[in-house]
């Protein structure tokens, strides 16, 4: 099975005032560093999607960093027009593997874990890690089921996609606490980064 991961970065993070992708965690960007979890957790290609006010200075990382980058031509429609635009880039995949920027503390156990239970459980739909029996990110999603964000009839958001009827969720235990937590605003990141080595 063939994996495309995506990272969404297309918000303007008015909260915190700066972008979350290019916060520093050990003296390397939140972007290079998710890149690499999900790379190194098994997905066979990686994207940046980026737009917004933020979006040249994404990119100037992405490329200073050699990482593959989409842009979002308009992503006030929410993270889902992020999701949508690494659908529609061409290219051979079966699932897809959605993280978004702001929760910085997944590692590639996590992605690795997700991606081997899809091979145990092959009539689950979704893939989601769960903690506490709470349910965080990266999510990974058949192909055939996450394009339905695409129809001009279909789920408005993600959320709506995942808990549309006869979607199957496979809730993957985690260890990790932070795979439940973003960063939307400087006390959330002092909190978080602080846990990792920050």
């Amino acid at each position: 099975m063939k994996i495309r991961g995506v990272i969404t970065a297309a918000g303007d993070s008015i909260r915190l005032g700066r972008p979350k992708a290019l916060l520093s965690i050990a003296g390397e960007s939140v972007l290079l560093r998710l890149q690499r979890a999900l790379r190194m957790g098994g997905c066979d290609e990686v994207f940046i999607v980026e737009g917004g006010r933020h979006s040249d200075l994404i990119v100037e990382e992405a490329q200073r960093r050699e990482l593959k980058h989409l842009k979002n031509e308009d992503p006030s429609a929410g993270p889902v027009s992020s999701i949508i635009r690494a659908i529609e880039e061409p290219g051979e995949w079966d699932s897809l593997l959605i993280h978004p920027v702001d929760v910085i503390g997944i590692g590639s156990k996590d992605v690795e874990a997700l991606i081997e239970q899809s091979e145990v459980n092959t009539l689950a739909d979704v893939w989601v890690p769960s903690y506490q029996f709470k349910r965080g990110h990266p999510v990974l999603i058949r192909r055939e089921v996450v394009s339905r964000l695409v129809r001009e009839d279909g789920p408005p958001h993600l959320r709506a996609l995942i808990a549309s009827e006869g979607v199957n969720i496979d809730h993957v235990e985690t260890d990790n606490p932070l795979v439940l937590e973003d960063v939307d605003d400087e006390q959330d990141w002092k909190r978080i980064s602080s846990k990792l080595g920050q």
